[in-house]
């Protein structure tokens, strides 16, 4: 069970490193350059957060195969998780209620140790809940249609590092949603695969979106809980 568990978190934390690079800026970090483009992008996320609510579903590419995630937050303590592996067909689900966590396997529900909840609460709240420092430096590339929505559209700009070869670089797309001014999509794409990307995230926004606690869980078989007091 802690291997699988584990799993998840590693999963989890690759969403969360790709939601950090786009995570709006706090007033005390604001960069002195203005970038109106950045500040858009800053806006939607921020807009995003105060939603409440909402569903993050990511395509991606890894060294284990493609992978397919979904992730639904009620904000700020309560995410369910479903992580679906392409190749065979395995999927795992994880949620998290306040300070308890429980993983789907082996037949049902279980909850899991407290100090894996507890991990899983710090990254949501790092992540998700709680603004990051930057969000980037970010060009407006003007309106689009992507996934039959109107969208503006941004790219990140990164600075080219010594001796590389900007042409051959993944460049990170963001689309916010032209009517409702909340986040659309965020891709990293491969110059030349732009119709393959390497990372694809979807928001929405369902209105019956709603997270609890898993109906009759099993009881835990860790060690972790065998040695806990009665």
């Amino acid at each position: 069970m802690r291997r699988i568990v584990l799993s998840i978190i590693a999963t989890l934390a690759i969403a969360g490193a790709a939601s950090a690079q786009i995570a709006p800026p706090s007033p005390s970090d604001a960069k002195p350059n203005a970038n109106p483009c950045r500040d858009e992008v800053s806006a939607a996320l921020q807009k995003l957060r105060k939603s409440s609510w909402f569903r993050m579903e990511t395509n991606m590419l890894t060294e284990n195969g493609p992978i397919a995630m979904k992730v639904d937050y009620v904000l700020p303590d309560r995410m369910h998780q479903t992580v679906t592996s392409k190749l065979t067909n395995q999927t795992t689900e994880i949620i998290l209620v306040g300070d308890d966590a429980w993983a789907k396997q082996e037949g049902g529900w279980r909850a899991v140790p407290q100090k894996i909840a507890a991990q899983l609460r710090e990254q949501m709240d790092d992540t998700v809940v709680k603004q990051q420092s930057d969000v980037g430096n970010y060009a407006c590339k003007g309106r689009a249609q992507i996934d039959g929505r109107d969208v503006l559209s941004y790219k990140l700009e990164n600075e080219a590092e010594k001796g590389s070869a900007p042409q051959n670089q993944a460049f990170r797309m963001f689309y916010v949603d032209a009517m409702t001014g909340l986040p659309s999509s965020n891709v990293l794409l491969a110059p030349g695969h732009e119709d393959k990307p390497v990372f694809k995230t979807t928001y929405s926004y369902p209105l019956d979106l709603k997270i609890d606690p898993p109906k009759d869980p099993l009881p835990d078989k860790s060690p972790d809980a065998a040695a806990a007091p009665k």
